[in-house]
């Protein structure tokens, strides 16, 4: 497939290991003014990798390792790229879920349809808050208010929002990728997902 443009948007990778298997999410960011440059994708990078660190590991079983934050410009297939590395391990002590048993988070915009919205399927969900296949609701509410906390421009990084990115419309791929807003995240059901590609002996 041809390279796609998004432009004024950058990528960031959540890079997490558990039980020797590579796991990932991904968050889409807008940059206002000026465009995105090494210096300020280095910035967003640096403070996604602490709200990783403050807001989403202190919920997580010690099993998980949040490994690396990688931020890509989409603007242009040889735009600037920054790894931020990181060694955080999660802080709940009980044993995680398998790798491929995830707590989905549903991404919001004020669009309606499946391009108004997205998803992070999040790992390392401690044993100890789960029951059977239901999600303890005190944990979901800490979740969903972490990724509350980057809602709003500006709000979470100066100079860059949180959005979502679209590639395809009806079916039919863009000429350039496009963005929208987000403006809330939430459970859909307090049961957990599977995500098979987690499994262990799949991909790195």
């Amino acid at each position: 497939m041809a390279f796609q443009p998004v432009p004024d948007v950058a990528q960031v990778r959540l890079e997490g290991r558990q039980d020797g298997q590579l796991t990932l999410n991904n968050l889409y960011f807008n940059v206002s003014g000026g465009g995105i440059t090494p210096t300020n994708l280095a910035t967003l990078a640096l403070q996604v990798a602490v709200w990783w660190e403050e807001q989403m590991m202190p919920n997580i079983s010690q099993d998980f390792t949040a490994v690396g934050v990688t931020a890509f410009d989409l603007g242009a297939p040889d735009g600037a790229i920054v790894t931020q590395p990181v060694n955080i391990p999660g802080s709940i002590a009980s044993e995680a879920n398998a790798n491929n048993v995830a707590a989905c988070i549903s991404i919001r915009t004020a669009s309606r349809g499946r391009s108004g919205r997205g998803r992070n399927y999040i790992c390392g969900v401690p044993n100890s808050m789960v029951v059977l296949n239901t999600l303890a609701s005190p944990w979901m509410e800490v979740v969903v208010e972490a990724y509350l906390a980057m809602v709003g421009a500006g709000t979470f990084a100066p100079g860059w929002q949180w959005v979502i990115v679209n590639r395809q419309l009806d079916g039919v791929v863009l000429p350039s990728g496009a963005y929208r807003v987000v403006t809330g995240a939430y459970f859909t059901a307090p049961y957990v997902r599977s995500m098979r590609s987690r499994e262990v002996g799949h991909g790195a």
